[in-house]
């Protein structure tokens, strides 16, 4: 049987290897700062990806193709060796250490929690004054949460750093025009964004403004605390 299943297990790991081991060439074209053009062609996969499959179809053309899981390790190594094709030619981009290290290429974050001291202090403290402080607060969270998920779709796979439902959940206590103020304000920022991958970017939008935000997400919940305390 070991030797039975030698022929697809060896198609599954010229499949899986080049997903890990780079074998060609890359290029990227920089612009004021800003990656403008980015591809790449990684031979040693293709070839790889061409010879699994070969051994593919060999393994489901033996007369002795006749176990279940030789059967199904052979048709696996064949999807993941026509992945690697579209992988390899640049046609999609997979990286499998983003998903085991998802940090590995990110920001450091610095921000750990606030301190018993940290306060939003508000000149007035009336429930009115509380509200239009939250609600603009709440307008800047939800913003830079949207800009932080799109970069991340865009550049980095979609590894969010933030709490995104938290960020954008509306408290019942607003009210409609509240609400409406808040997505205006948010999209007229947004508007005002471009995004583009680069190295300066990433360290905003992946970095700093992460920690930006998981600190206002804090602060917000300490003045909540606050108004919530005084109208009830």
């Amino acid at each position: 049987m070991k030797q039975s299943l030698t022929t697809p297990l060896v198609a599954l790991a010229l499949a899986i290897i080049p997903f890990f081991v780079f074998l060609g060439a890359s290029n990227t074209v920089t612009l004021n700062g800003e990656v403008v053009a980015d591809s790449r062609f990684n031979l040693g996969g293709l070839i790889a990806a061409v010879i699994g499959l070969g051994l593919v179809f060999s393994t489901w053309r033996s007369p002795a193709t006749s176990s279940g899981l030789r059967k199904g390790l052979a048709a696996l190594a064949g999807v993941l060796c026509l992945v690697q094709v579209a992988n390899a030619v640049d046609l999609v981009r997979i990286e499998p250490l983003d998903w085991v290290m998802p940090d590995r290429d990110l920001p450091a974050l610095e921000y750990s929690g606030l301190r018993d001291v940290d306060r939003i202090h508000l000149s007035v403290k009336t429930p009115d004054a509380y509200r239009r402080s939250l609600a603009s607060r709440k307008s800047t969270m939800v913003t830079d949460a949207r800009l932080h998920q799109a970069y991340a779709d865009l550049c980095h796979g979609g590894r969010y750093r933030v709490d995104l439902e938290r960020a954008e959940a509306l408290p019942d206590y607003f009210d409609a025009a509240e609400l409406s103020e808040i997505e205006r304000l948010g999209a007229l920022r947004a508007e005002a964004v471009e995004l583009q991958c680069s190295d300066r970017q990433s360290a905003r939008y992946m970095g700093a403004e992460v920690d930006a935000l998981n600190r206002d997400m804090d602060m917000f919940d300490r003045l909540e605390a606050e108004y919530l305390a005084l109208v009830q």
